[in-house]
């Protein structure tokens, strides 16, 4: 139990790392013209929704585009370490569309190309759940969203050590009083990327704080279920069963105290381990 716990931490914390490194880019030419790519966007695609994690040639973890509303094109500067980069690479996705990816050689180009994306639409489908063991959430009220984590996207990047890529996809979704909720999701198994047999990936539900939207829990399948991956989450199909059942793995447990103070242990069914 106490690895489990070591797993979990280590686990979240990644998470928030994630999070935290974002680096922002704007949408103009950056000053003094420097080497950059200009990723232009399509009128019907909403700017502030927009996912770009890139990395150039030489970069040991890359960055993320920050989401702007109102532009009709990102700007990522492609110099390193005060030289031109060779080779830029990057993972693109927006809502109701595909993901796509980017692979162009800088070396030997003439000006500051320009990518168009273009949107291949992807159908949604819907996930049914019940939550259970909501008193594993300690009190929160919390909203739930699907995030699509990528285990194909390292490599593509070439990155060893950086965390791994998860897309918030899908909607969001309030738990009923009885636990019951409903998400719609996009079919990955439809989208050329996400759906390739050699691109591993899976689906994993998460809780957030309504308020604060810190994380509180991920929702792991109950049981053994041929759907659930090894990671707690639901592998990429087009179709769930008709509900599924949930159990929370709590982010920051709080510790329960018996009634002279000692801690009491978490029992062997809990969902951390799986």
């Amino acid at each position: 139990m106490e690895l489990m716990k070591g797993r979990t931490t280590a686990f979240f914390s990644v998470l928030v790392l994630f999070t935290a490194i974002c680096s922002g880019q704007t949408p103009t030419v950056p000053a003094g013209r420097p080497h950059y790519i200009e990723i232009k966007l399509p009128p019907n695609v909403t700017s502030e929704s927009f996912i770009i994690r890139y990395v150039l040639m030489g970069e040991d973890f890359g960055g993320w585009v920050q989401p702007l509303a109102g532009v009709s094109s990102y700007v990522i500067t492609t110099t390193h370490e005060g030289r031109p980069a060779t080779e830029i690479k990057a993972i693109l996705y927006t809502p109701g569309c595909a993901i796509q990816t980017l692979d162009l050689a800088l070396s030997g180009a003439t000006g500051n190309p320009q990518y168009a994306f273009i949107c291949q639409p992807i159908r949604s489908i819907t996930l049914a759940g019940v939550l259970i063991r909501t008193d594993r959430l300690y009190g929160h009220e919390v909203e739930l969203q699907a995030r699509y984590v990528a285990r194909w996207a390292q490599p593509f990047l070439g990155l060893d050590d950086a965390p791994v890529m998860a897309i918030p996809v899908g909607d969001v979704a309030f738990p009923a009083a009885d636990g019951r909720f409903r998400l719609l999701i996009p079919d990955l198994s439809l989208d050329p990327v996400a759906g390739a047999q050699d691109h591993a990936g899976e689906l994993q539900i998460w809780a957030k704080d309504k308020i604060s939207e810190a994380i509180v829990a991920q929702l792991i399948p109950n049981g053994t279920q041929p759907s659930k991956t090894r990671m707690g989450g639901l592998r990429v199909q087009n179709g769930y069963p008709s509900e599924i059942v949930f159990v929370p793995c709590a982010a920051n447990p709080r510790l329960l105290h018996d009634k002279i103070g000692f801690a009491i242990r978490p029992d062997y069914s809990d969902a951390c381990d799986r």
